[in-house]
């Protein structure tokens, strides 16, 4: 039986046996230390082995896809014109958000790092912070990934999912330049199976 499997958005994600993958927002140092600071937030999963480190944020849309489709359009160029029943206010564009949340992951990371074990809580984070600060961060051989899994049925009859998923994804990789890693927007169809499968 399989047994490194999370659940996020009513989806299970089964990753490789040698990731350690922790939920973000669910561990001690976020919900104790990250969460006082106004405005927090953070990817939904971090999955790390020797050789990479995934940041990966879920949304998981289906059902839902007439108050979210404002939200995949780069830049929150429909945020203003686009009909929503749901309160917008304070929410971006998955683009922006994605970008804001990796951001916000890895200065949570440092901000851990800092403590150098010293306070008990950062020990799940322990081997993220040891990718991250190792010399050999910037090795080519170890690859870093910042994926957008996006659930739901967004094409219309101008644009398919694949071209929405690639818009997303160039906006993502131009707002993500300050850091060397490989972006991806995927759904249930075309995600990579040695990151994660869903079952």
């Amino acid at each position: 039986m399989e047994s490194n499997i999370h659940q996020e958005s009513g989806l299970k994600f089964v990753f490789p046996e040698e990731n350690t993958v922790i939920k973000f927002d669910d561990t001690r140092f976020y919900r104790e230390c990250f969460n006082k600071m106004p405005g927090s937030k953070g990817v939904d999963f971090i999955s790390t082995n020797k050789n990479q480190i995934a940041f990966i944020e879920v949304k998981n849309c289906t059902g839902d896809e007439g108050n979210c489709r404002w939200r995949i359009t780069p830049d929150n160029r429909k945020r203003e014109t686009t009909h929503t029943s749901v309160d917008i206010a304070g929410r971006d564009s998955l683009d922006i958000e994605v970008a804001q949340k990796t951001a916000m992951t890895i200065s949570a990371l440092v901000g851990a790092k800092s403590f150098d074990g010293s306070k008990e809580i950062i020990n799940e984070l322990a081997e993220h912070i040891y990718f991250l600060f190792a010399d050999t961060f910037s090795d080519v051989s170890k690859k870093k990934y910042v994926i957008l899994f996006l659930e739901g049925k967004f094409e219309s009859c101008t644009r398919s999912k694949k071209m929405i998923m690639k818009a997303l994804q160039d906006s993502i990789k131009k707002k993500l330049q300050w850091i060397n890693c490989r972006v991806s927007v995927v759904d249930s169809s075309t995600y990579d199976s040695r990151i994660f499968r869903i079952v």
